[in-house]
């Protein structure tokens, strides 16, 4: 079985433009060549000159100084038909591939000179694939700062670091030169347009990225504490212990500080700092700067920038920050306040979903405000995202929760809408999150990718794993929900017929209903129906919405979930593990007086909030013929081992949750690969991760941290009651060899999920090719692959016992 597919597929390009495939992201292996700790610029983790934990001060800050140009004056760029394989990728990963020379090499393929033009393009192509290499010498110590667009990534000696392939020009990655000549080699499909590769050289030993920021804007008349994120780049080799992210006091901000366990060597990832202002900007316009500052002990300076943000006035849309619960990262939502807002009302609350290349503050800004309801947009990630699947949704529902907290939100008046690739999120999260929304109303959205894109569905283990995706076997959960659905008759980016069998569908399995077809309009369009956009601010929508509640605890249902770990919770019942996990769970509760009687399908255990609904004057719950006493609390029902709802998996839940990568002590190729998962992360997902050595995990980083251990033996990860074994030789899983081979599998340690990858002896390149962050990429709790073959997978049993029918 084939799973290239499977694990390499992309975000989609949308909302305003195509939603294609990208072609996989295979990167390069971590076993080559890459520069020594001692040929890394102004190093100095051997010899701290200060100790973070004596509380003595920091480092001396080093003077400020934006990274220089480093002029590349000719690229060989190596073109091919996109009817036959990638011939360089081995030579790539393996680290064999030397510079090429212009001509036709023994691959036949035909290198040309190139001089970059503006902004570092490479030139287009009608080609799928293309090659860029270059020879950079450096007669000192440096390192450099990438900037890599419209490309799959880039290497440096051998080392790999993910690119941009959507071109925001925003994004910087980290590459460890060495002294002498240093071979960079990208890899792209310019049929997206014209690569670009612009390189800068510096001295230090840390980048703050201030082009690629997510920063809340200040609202005329508050002054709230804030959140702030920053790329960091680690220029070094080394991983960045203790890392301080400092607010260093000013006449506009207090003192904060903020620590991250560890920064990976040679990664970039984002930062948080805390932005508390001593008082409220002083009106519309104003600008106050924020002096941030990060050091370690593993640094031999100390690094400062300053960050200006304006004032925005009252009543515009602006943008709020939190810390996202699924990685720690700094996410941001657009907000649009409600119109003659009152202070002592409660107010309903819009989600709307913003589509492919979008902002979430453009998003807000297409709207109207409204006397009743605020208008909240969150961010997938990044403005294409991960199509409002996986991380995505746990985005959409931590902005929803943060703006439930921060505003005075009436529970029974959440509605939820979006556009093109929020049009599809609007579809997926309803359906997977019934019980939050009164109202869906998707306006140009699709079914699925496999609707939509064409998409190939996977198969067995896989399949399962990717459940969720399938919108329509989660239909009937809209059943009691108001549908409201919007299309452009005209549309060239998202088909008619998209919007036309979504509502032929769901008027199948749920009563109220409405379409609304618009003659001739295209994707987005807009006319003098509202002073907003019409494809999104369609008044007889907000309408529709305004005349339905939401009870958030009601008694009469049916839910049907793929997983606990993805869908546990509606109403008054969480469900924590399946009998088996190739099928769906299904409750179907019923009231009678004070009794609720719920019958279910595949659900092993599960939790009943017996406080809501006592509230709600039930006191008695008859569970598949079993009665129970409501409790003022939670009521468990069924084993209370095994899995748990957040302890499950499969693969992609260990990254719901805060994470931190493990690696050997001695670095070496699994380190290597720390990095890229880290600086991958960072690129398409804007998130946080900590990388660190295997001896500095502490008991503080066990209890805070899903643990991914990489390359580590298993005594080295507490022994896993699993039937795996792994070393130089060969993958051994319940007694079948498997050589030339990756493996990763989860497990509880600790009360939190864990993961651990490891390969045989030179075949650590094969982790590259599972890199999770994708929303279609979902994996099971365990695989075993050689190529882009699966050779075992599948999934534990409810109490993590290995059973190879699974």
């Amino acid at each position: 079985m084939t799973f290239r597919g499977a694990w390499m597929a992309m975000m989609v390009v949308a909302c305003g433009c195509s939603e294609e495939d990208p072609p996989r992201n295979d990167a390069g292996d971590a076993e080559i060549d890459v520069a020594d700790e001692t040929d890394v610029p102004r190093d100095f983790s051997e010899d701290p000159p200060f100790d973070a934990d004596d509380g003595s001060g920091e480092p001396p800050v080093a003077p400020h100084r934006e990274p220089e140009p480093l002029a590349v004056d000719e690229w060989l760029v190596g073109l091919w038909s996109p009817d036959e394989p990638d011939p360089l990728i081995d030579a790539v990963e393996t680290g064999t591939f030397a510079y090429p020379g212009a001509g036709t090499d023994e691959r036949g393929i035909d290198w040309r000179v190139t001089t970059p033009g503006s902004n570092g393009s490479l030139g287009p192509s009608g080609y799928l694939i293309a090659y860029a290499v270059a020879r950079v010498d450096l007669t000192e110590p440096a390192a450099i700062v990438a900037r890599v667009d419209r490309a799959l990534g880039v290497y440096i000696n051998g080392a790999p670091q993910p690119a941009d392939i959507y071109g925001s020009r925003r994004m910087r990655v980290p590459l460890v030169g060495r002294t002498g000549e240093n071979l960079i080699v990208v890899r792209a499909f310019p049929v997206r347009g014209r690569m670009e590769v612009e390189l800068f050289r510096t001295a230090d030993e840390v980048f703050l990225n201030f082009g690629d920021t997510t920063l809340p804007d200040l609202v005329d008349g508050e002054a709230s504490e804030l959140l702030a994120g920053v790329p960091l780049l680690n220029l070094t080799a080394s991983p960045l212990h203790a890392l301080r992210a400092r607010v260093v006091e000013n006449e506009h901000f207090e003192e904060t500080s903020v620590e991250h366990p560890s920064v990976a060597g040679g990664a970039v990832t984002q930062i948080g700092f805390v932005l508390r202002p001593r008082a409220p900007p002083a009106g519309p316009g104003a600008v106050m700067t924020a002096r941030l500052r990060v050091s370690s002990p593993s640094l031999g300076w100390a690094y400062e920038r300053d960050l200006e943000m304006t004032a925005v006035p009252d009543g515009a849309a602006y943008r709020r920050t939190f810390r996202d619960p699924a990685d720690g990262s700094v996410q941001y939502y657009g907000v649009l306040p409600p119109a003659d807002f009152d202070p002592a009302r409660n107010y309903a609350l819009v989600l709307t979903l913003h589509g492919a290349g979008v902002e979430a503050i453009g998003q807000a800004g297409a709207y109207s405000p409204k006397d009743w309801a605020y208008i909240v947009a969150p961010t997938n990630r990044r403005p294409f995202g991960f199509d409002w699947e996986e991380w995505g949704r746990l985005n959409a529902l931590g902005a929803l929760d943060d703006a439930m907290t921060t505003f005075r939100i009436d529970p029974t008046r959440v509605y939820l809408t979006g556009h093109s690739m929020g049009g599809h999120g609007a579809w997926h999260v309803g359906v997977t999150t019934p019980g939050r929304f009164a109202v869906v109303g998707p306006s140009a959205g699709w079914e699925s990718f496999y609707s939509y894109g064409g998409e190939r569905r996977p198969t067995g283990a896989f399949a399962r794993a990717r459940a969720h995706s399938d919108t329509l076997v989660y239909l009937a959960n809209l059943a009691r929900r108001g549908v409201y659905i919007i299309h452009g008759s005209a549309d060239d980016n998202v088909p008619v017929s998209e919007g036309r069998n979504m509502y032929a569908a769901v008027s199948a399995v749920a009563d109220d209903v409405v379409y609304h077809e618009e003659p001739g309009a295209g994707h987005w369009w807009d006319g003098d129906a509202s002073p907003g956009a019409d494809c999104v601010d369609w008044p007889p929508l907000f309408d529709f919405m305004q005349a339905r509640t939401l009870n958030p605890v009601e008694t009469d249902f049916t839910f049907r979930s793929p997983s606990p770990a993805y869908s546990p919770t509606h109403s008054f019942v969480t469900l924590h593990s399946a009998v088996t996990p190739y099928e769906d769970l299904v409750v179907t509760s019923a009231r009678t007086g004070a009794t609720v009687e719920i019958a279910t399908t595949n659900v092993r255990s599960m939790e009943i909030d017996g406080r809501a609904l006592r509230g709600r004057g039930v006191t008695t719950a008859v569970v598949d013929g079993t009665s129970h006493d409501l409790p003022d609390g939670p009521l468990p029902v069924g084993p209370a081992g095994g899995k748990r709802r957040d302890v499950h998996g499969p693969l992609n839940q260990v990254f719901h949750r805060p994470f931190c990568f493990v690696h050997p002590d001695e670095g070496g190729p699994f380190a290597h690969v720390a990095a890229y998962f880290t600086s991958y992360w960072t690129i398409y997902g804007n998130g946080h991760a900590c990388a660190l050595p295997v001896s500095a995990v502490t008991a503080e980083i066990r209890a805070s941290r899903n643990l991914v251990y990489l390359g580590l033996p298993a005594d080295e990860i507490g022994d896993p009651d699993v039937p795996f074994s792994w070393g130089e030789s060969a993958i051994v899983v319940a007694g079948d060899r498997y050589r030339d081979a990756g493996l990763f599998f989860v497990f509880p340690r600790d009360g939190r999920l864990a993961a651990a990858f490891a390969t045989t002896g030179g075949a650590e390149r094969l982790l590259y090719r599972v890199v999770p962050f994708s929303s279609r990429g979902g994996m099971p709790d365990y695989l075993v692959w050689s190529g882009s073959w699966a050779r075992a997978a599948g999934f534990f049993d409810p109490e993590w016992r290995y059973d190879p029918a699974l």
